[in-house]
């Protein structure tokens, strides 16, 4: 009897074919940390003080609280928290005689005002009507107030407002820009959201499809601020020249796509998104990013009719990226893609609570906030993820189920000594960093077109539970000709790390037929 290492390839593949893979076949909450399985984190309720299903988040710190601004249709609401995860406050900032739009999509960032009495920094928010079509024309005026305060926001007007956008804001510090249909740019005075008209701000147009994202850039002297501009298709370079056009622009590449313009995220200096048909990045030259795993799981499946409320966040502690979708016939956000840069791999996950309407990395406190998209308690929650192993709501918690599945163990496909026969696991050895109780089951097939067969779970505790010697091992009698091991974990406070299991298998006879 042979032992075997039950390990497979880092990453859940869905693509192709069960037995032609070597990685993972299927997984849930479940992620990968030096190559193996753990289950992911959990998250807790901050509040659930929002009205109105959220379309788009702000943050912002300073003096221990963290501002979290939510627009959605109609309002746009925010709250204070503290280091603990306390609301400290909660403020109705939707500007007077705010019409509500269903088409809402909001788009925020923060730029220092030197011009008011007290100079700090302020938040813009453009409400744009983009959320039923991408490429919408409809134009939204620019929102600012302060953003650590608690007024309502005000509309720029007068002579030195800006002309009114359909797609969003950015600050490239010390200006703010602002950008929309037929490549459409304009930016600030230095220092002063308020002026779009004074010396040293101006307008352009860049390319000739609608710009819908717009993220900071890196420079070097002389030509910092720098940003980049996504139209519908194509990627605009700005950087600053000075002088009477103060801002060049270069198309870096007019063959580009975006599926959403949610859907743009900077890691470490390189930038991420989703075109129509591909996962792209830029890193000084436009890149397709290689995903042999779930791209047509992907793109088979997002609705497309929903395409811009697909929203990208980002989990550094994890090396992960996160695309969240609405996922078949879904009108929101159910399921994630997650590209795990620092393993350089793919897997997915069902989203918890029927799924997420929009999310932020919030940086000094080192989480992502994420909208929730159910109003039955009264209003619509706010969750920070990342966040112990359960969720978390008000004084009820629950388990959150986590598991995955390895690839086929199979001597009929095994590329160094095939031999035509089936495999018999009498017994396995688990190894996990643990916390409650866990289940593993085998299941597998008479060949690749066979019914599939699975054993009933066999629960094994962890280490400090084991102390009789029979339940260190889990015992098994089962045979198959293409064999997988499922693990499980649905227990409150329950959390693993997958170490090195060992099967115990030796061959059995080579019947192919189920």
């Amino acid at each position: 009897m042979a032992p075997y290492t039950i390990k497979s390839l880092p990453g859940i593949k869905r693509d192709g074919t069960r037995l032609e893979n070597g990685f993972y076949v299927d997984g849930q909450w479940c992620r990968f940390q030096r190559g193996l399985p753990r289950k992911m984190w959990g998250y807790r309720r901050l509040t659930n003080d929002f009205s109105e299903i959220s379309r788009g988040l702000s943050t912002y710190n300073e003096n221990g609280l963290l501002y979290i601004a939510s627009g959605s249709a109609g309002l746009l609401q925010q709250i204070s928290m503290n280091t603990d995860g306390v609301v400290t406050s909660f403020s109705d900032r939707t500007p007077a005689g705010f019409t509500s739009d269903a088409r809402h999509l909001w788009s925020f960032d923060t730029l220092f005002d030197a011009t008011v009495v007290t100079p700090g920094g302020y938040i813009m928010a453009v409400p744009g009507k983009n959320l039923a079509e991408i490429d919408s024309t409809a134009t939204s005026s620019l929102y600012i107030g302060p953003v650590t305060g608690s007024a309502a926001l005000v509309e720029v007007t007068g002579a030195t407002a800006p002309t009114p956008v359909s797609g969003g804001v950015v600050s490239l510090y010390p200006y703010a820009f602002l950008f929309g249909s037929d490549g459409y740019v304009a930016w600030s005075v230095p220092n002063n959201p308020q002026d779009w008209t004074g010396a040293g701000s101006g307008e352009a147009n860049v390319t000739s499809q609608k710009i819908v994202a717009a993220l900071p850039l890196r420079a070097g002297p002389g030509n910092a601020p720098a940003g980049l501009f996504w139209s519908l298709d194509s990627l605009v370079r700005c950087t600053f020249v000075g002088g009477d056009a103060i801002f060049q622009f270069d198309i870096l590449t007019s063959q580009s796509s975006i599926l959403s313009s949610q859907s743009v995220i900077e890691y470490d200096g390189i930038f991420y998104w989703v075109g129509v048909d591909r996962f792209l990045l830029f890193n000084g030259v436009v890149r397709e990013v290689p995903n042999q795993l779930n791209q047509n799981w992907f793109f088979d499946n997002v609705n497309y009719a929903q395409r811009q409320k697909v929203f990208a966040y980002k989990v550094p502690r994890f090396g992960e990226i996160w695309w969240c979708y609405p996922r078949g016939n879904a009108t929101e956000c159910t399921h994630a893609v997650i590209y795990n840069i620092r393993e350089n791999t793919w897997y997915d996950t069902e989203l918890p609570n029927g799924g997420r309407s929009s999310g932020k990395f919030a940086t000094v406190y080192e989480f992502p906030v994420l909208t929730g998209i159910d109003d039955a308690s009264g209003g619509y929650k706010l969750w920070q993820h990342e966040y112990g192993v359960d969720e978390i709501d008000g004084s009820e918690l629950n388990s959150i189920p986590s598991y995955f599945q390895t690839a086929d163990v199979s001597y009929v496909a095994d590329p160094q000594q095939p031999k035509n026969k089936s495999l018999r696991c009498t017994l396995i050895e688990p190894d996990f960093i643990q916390t409650g109780d866990m289940t593993v089951q085998i299941s597998g097939r008479a060949n690749a077109r066979a019914p599939e067969v699975i054993t009933d779970p066999i629960v094994f505790a962890d280490q400090e539970d084991t102390i009789r010697p029979h339940q260190q091992v889990v015992m098994f009698k089962q045979i198959r000709r293409e064999m997988r091991f499922l693990f499980k974990s649905n227990t409150v406070g329950g959390d693993y790390q997958m170490g090195q299991c060992i099967a115990h298998i030796e061959p059995a006879d080579g019947t192919v037929l189920g």
